[in-house]
């Protein structure tokens, strides 16, 4: 696994103490926050009250803004994203001023990663990586991320798609089968906000079913 300090988002960083309540008035669209490089929990657009509660002895504070998609119609049109508003500590305003640090997140060169072994599972915010073996001429299949619940992941260094397992509706993702190979394959999962706990195997399952889950109308 490779840990971060959280084109995916992008990460803004801010020294502070004595806090205990992180307000952002509106996230576009789900800010992933760590504190001290911990994941603590997820302040997202639709909640309503975009607020969460952090310990108040931090050294530092991360967040990880991840832009969902736009809204393509209606008055929601112009979905500009980022964090748009201000940000607050405990009531004390702490946006727009130099305390802060912002940098893009490119996923674009995850095969550059520097991975090692761990004997510590890594928390949300990781890049995870393994391999799987193909018997005889690869054929289409679909990848299962049962044992994550929202991130990215890329097969070979194919982008595959991002997953939200606890939301849906697609449950499976589409994998061809022109970009596997017979042999040895690689699979690098980014997982933003929850990793199994006490969990001895840690992986993902090729199925030959698709669910893309049920459409409403």
């Amino acid at each position: 696994s490779s840990g971060i300090n959280a084109e995916y988002g992008e990460i803004n960083e801010v020294q502070g103490s004595e806090m205990d309540v992180l307000k952002i008035t509106d996230p576009r669209d789900s800010v992933s926050v760590f504190v001290d490089n911990y994941y603590v929990g997820k302040i997202y657009r639709n909640d309503p009250e975009p607020q969460l509660q952090i310990r108040h002895d931090f050294n530092k504070l991360s967040l990880l803004v991840e832009n969902m998609g736009r809204v393509n119609y209606g008055p929601k049109l112009h979905d500009y994203k980022g964090i748009i508003s201000d940000v607050y500590l405990d009531g004390e305003k702490i946006s727009g001023d130099n305390k802060w640090e912002m940098w893009c997140l490119p996923l674009n060169n995850t095969d550059k990663a520097a991975f090692v072994k761990s004997t510590i599972l890594p928390g949300p915010g990781s890049l995870f990586r393994g391999t799987f073996k193909v018997y005889g001429p690869p054929a289409d299949t679909w990848i299962k991320l049962t044992m994550f619940s929202k991130g990215s992941i890329w097969v070979n260094n194919h982008n595959i798609g991002r997953y939200w397992t606890s939301v849906g509706p697609q449950k499976h993702l589409y994998v061809p089968g022109v970009w596997l190979r017979e042999g040895d394959n690689e699979v690098i999962v980014f997982e933003v906000e929850r990793i199994p706990e006490k969990r001895e195997f840690l992986g993902v399952e090729f199925v030959d079913v698709p669910n893309v889950g049920k459409c409403h109308y």
